[in-house]
């Protein structure tokens, strides 16, 4: 039996890269103007525990609204968290200092859904991509130069690109740009925040492609927040599955998808186009609206919505238990 929320030792062995512990996030709730007061919290993350290997890539899956872009802001220091820990390579990052969060800060970046919104559109792509180099790096500008133009041609630009706009970019070409811009500090990990769900059908195998051999050419990790299925299962080591702010199931990607536990986490399996079209699978129907992260239910937040949901569901949070070797579940089912 473990912690609940997080993953067992025996999962991955070996120093995780990154390692989340019981991290919340709550967004406190006003009410007035001029003599505001706190109502309520908003609880986005609420307890939530994971590894990200080094050269492998974890995926967190879940509903819009659960949590995974509060989490993937809590991993970037864009919020800072409520309660809990990140240990990036064994240090707390909220407890360190100037310097050493300067350093994390380089070693971790991010690809984000709309490269329209984290492209300047007002910058040549030579500066979008050097950019970061010239401000955390005191190297030559003919070194910069040179990296530049590797990593142009890495993502599968050509060289004359470097004097263009983001404008005159397709949107595949303007996501192989956020790319290279977020290998050019050389990071140890990158954050992709749904980077192939704005793209054409056709562009997103090309994207995924990249991604991976990127992976292991530059032994990055990835943390890949997304919410279509296909994309977490072709992408991905490790799976998270969060609802309601929490981690419902966490496993290896084959043993997830082909032994889903959480009626939760089928729910979203039936709910996927299979694979082929000859293929029957199960239908799950959830019933009611997700509940507002305001007041969450009492007990497992997914009863109110559960097919299968037993008296005790109500009233006692679910323990999370190893149900398989390395994956785990929090459902009273088991």
């Amino acid at each position: 039996m473990t912690t609940t929320g997080q993953p067992p030792e025996t999962v991955t062995p070996g120093p995780a890269l990154l390692e989340v512990r019981d991290l919340k996030k709550y967004f406190p709730v006003t009410k007035g103007l001029l003599l505001s007061r706190t109502t309520g919290y908003l609880k986005a993350v609420d307890g939530i525990s994971f590894r990200v290997e080094r050269g492998k890539t974890l995926g967190i899956v879940g509903e819009s609204g659960c949590g995974k872009s509060t989490t993937a802001k809590l991993l970037l220091m864009l919020e800072e968290p409520t309660e809990g820990s990140i240990l990036f390579e064994g240090e707390d990052i909220h407890q360190a200092n100037s310097a050493q969060r300067k350093e994390y800060r380089s070693s971790v970046q991010a690809v984000f859904q709309d490269p329209w919104s984290s492209l300047n559109p007002r910058m040549r792509v030579k500066d979008l991509v050097g950019e970061p180099m010239v401000i955390n790096w005191d190297v030559p500008h003919r070194q910069v130069e040179e990296r530049m133009q590797k990593l142009l041609n890495d993502v599968g630009l050509s060289s004359y690109h470097a004097n263009l706009y983001p404008h005159e970019f397709s949107g595949g070409q303007r996501q192989r740009l956020a790319i290279a811009r977020g290998l050019s500090l050389n990071p140890k990990m990158i954050v992709l925040d749904e980077p192939v769900s704005a793209l054409d059908v056709s562009i997103r195998a090309q994207i995924m492609n990249l991604l991976k051999d990127l992976q292991q050419e530059y032994g990055v990790s990835y943390l890949l927040i997304a919410h279509h299925l296909a994309t977490v299962r072709y992408m991905c080591d490790w799976v998270a599955v969060m609802y309601l702010g929490q981690i419902v199931e966490y496993a290896d990607v084959k043993e997830l998808y082909n032994n889903p536990l959480h009626p939760y986490t089928k729910a979203l399996m039936s709910a996927a186009l299979p694979s082929h079209p000859d293929i029957e699978q199960d239908e799950i129907i959830l019933t009611g609206e997700v509940p507002s992260p305001l007041n969450p239910p009492s007990g497992c937040r997914f009863h109110t919505r559960c097919p299968f949901a037993m008296d005790r569901c109500s009233v006692e949070v679910p323990e999370t238990r190893e149900i398989a070797p390395g994956h785990t579940t929090s459902c009273h089912l088991y």
